[in-house]
């Protein structure tokens, strides 16, 4: 009897459990368009698994030295320059959110600092294939630095695939 009562109540939980919001990966963004971001952070939420950036854009196109960005040897071993390459247009205008890579890893990259509202962010991502608004960034530069996000080579566009 008491096995058929916990058997019960674990089916009970899993019925109820809400599933578990992955928010990594890069199938959940569209790799094929990559995206020039700058403006001005709004809001940090610095936490991992993975820190949010959310920023005011205001770039209305892409600017004369926008393909001058400071990149990292490492991503540039990774093909970022045909990321670069593919970069058509600059993110709409608006408030976007930007999922950064983990704190340790943005720690090991150089990342100079937590930004802060207020401070100068650039960056090349990819928007999200679901959520409006949302993007996961290459690279981000801060305060002059420029900081690899990306770890592995990119699948192209949206896979399908969850963020986790």
């Amino acid at each position: 009897m008491k096995q058929l009562l916990a058997i019960a109540l674990c089916g009970l939980a899993m019925t109820l459990a809400k599933p578990a919001s992955a928010h990594h990966g890069w199938g959940y963004y569209d790799t094929a368009e990559p995206l020039y971001f700058s403006g001005r952070v709004v809001s940090v939420t610095w936490r991992n698994p993975h820190p949010q950036v959310t920023i005011e854009v205001d770039a209305k196109a892409l600017p004369a030295n926008w393909n001058a960005l400071p990149v990292p040897p490492d991503l540039a071993e990774l093909g970022f320059a045909r990321t670069l390459a593919a970069v058509r247009a600059p993110a709409p205008p608006g408030r976007w959110t930007l999922d950064l890579a983990p704190i340790n890893r943005l720690e090991r990259w150089g990342m100079p600092r937590e930004p802060r509202p207020g401070d100068r962010l650039e960056a090349i991502g990819f928007p999200s294939c679901a959520d409006r608004h949302v993007a996961r960034p290459a690279l981000i530069v801060l305060d002059g630095v420029g900081v690899r996000q990306q770890s592995v080579a990119l699948p192209a566009g949206c896979s399908g695939a969850p963020r986790g």
